[in-house]
């Protein structure tokens, strides 16, 4: 049974979320010379190419959600890449995230990485992308069993961003109302999904365990950014409150923007502005938002440029659909 429940739930989560990965086309035009380097089949390190700067600039390291290819996650890096970061993308395949174990393994590769002579003195800012927070807890268990070997990467993060992130909690009732198409299927799949983590307990689900409370504990105490919707099934917006309201009685300094409608992972895409103007406020309160990162009234003028280059495709593509609907009639 459990094999089985794999096998659909897999066919359907490839399905869906390939076709929840949308970015906008911002941030694409305009960069200094970057330099692409794929360490392994599911790293790549992206860094800008300029012998002049004097100090390291800092690293953001994006952890992919699902399916994301990466022109998505590089559009996402490229707004990193204009304020000043250098970017590593971890990209887990969708049998590895089912099956913790190969997890773990890119999770090591990834922390061996960071710890590469020319890495090893960067600033690292941490932003996962759905599944990607269930990646960072696992990293997060690495650290704490690793707690000698790893020092130096556990004090090097400064701040962490979470955009859509699923907690295992929401995973059965999530995945569910996403791949469901009405009531009954709902509950067929959310049941299945609920015996299949029960009977791989000691292989799957007591992985997904440690790594949620690894998450939830933040024993590094990182200032963070959390990125949500609440139309969005999968990373639900009560647990991740929840989580937030946890921190701040902690006095661990927690943002937050939360849109009303739009849906898992794609908030850039329906509201870059307000994604933007969030994230680089976060970053300023980090300090990773410099005088000599921020952008040039040119830098501005491109940006609303590409603004508007936006807005007119959206507009053009409304069209398209409309015209396209009055044709079939």
């Amino acid at each position: 049974m459990a094999v089985v429940v794999l096998r659909q739930t897999r066919h359907l989560l490839i399905k869906e979320l390939s076709a929840l990965s949308t970015t906008p086309q911002r941030f694409q035009s305009g960069l200094p010379p970057v330099k692409t380097r794929d360490i392994n089949s599911t790293l790549q390190l992206r860094c800008v190419d300029n012998a002049a700067e004097a100090k390291p600039r800092p690293l953001a390291v994006l952890f992919g959600w699902m399916m994301a290819k990466k022109r998505h996650l590089n559009k996402y890096g490229n707004l990193y890449l204009s304020k000043g970061f250098d970017v590593l993308t971890i990209q887990v395949p969708p049998l590895q995230v089912l099956w913790p174990a190969s997890a773990q393994e890119r999770i090591i590769s990834l922390l061996d990485t960071l710890q590469d002579s020319s890495l090893a003195s960067r600033p690292l800012l941490i932003h996962g992308f759905s599944v990607g927070g269930y990646l960072y807890g696992e990293m997060l268990v690495k650290l704490e069993m690793g707690a000698q070997k790893y020092n130096n990467i556990s004090e090097r993060i400064v701040g962490q961003v979470f955009d859509s992130p699923v907690d295992f909690e929401g995973v059965p009732r999530g995945f569910a109302s996403v791949l469901a198409k009405n009531d009954a299927m709902k509950t067929a799949l959310r049941n299945s999904l609920e015996s299949y983590l029960k009977i791989m307990h000691n292989s799957v689900t007591k992985y997904y365990l440690q790594s949620s409370a690894a998450f939830h504990g933040n024993s590094l105490r990182l200032p963070s950014l959390f990125l949500y919707s609440r139309a969005d099934p999968i990373g639900v917006a009560d647990i991740i409150e929840g989580i937030i309201d946890k921190w701040r009685s902690q006095q661990i300094p927690v943002s937050h923007k939360c849109w009303d409608h739009s849906p898992h992972v794609s908030h850039f895409h329906h509201h870059p502005d307000e994604y933007v103007e969030t994230l680089l406020a976060f970053l300023e309160s980090l300090g990773l938002s410099t005088p000599e990162r921020q952008e040039t009234e040119q830098e501005k003028d491109l940006l609303q440029q590409n603004l508007q280059q936006q807005q007119q495709q959206r507009q053009q593509q409304q069209q398209e659909q409309v015209w396209g609907g009055q044709s079939r009639k």
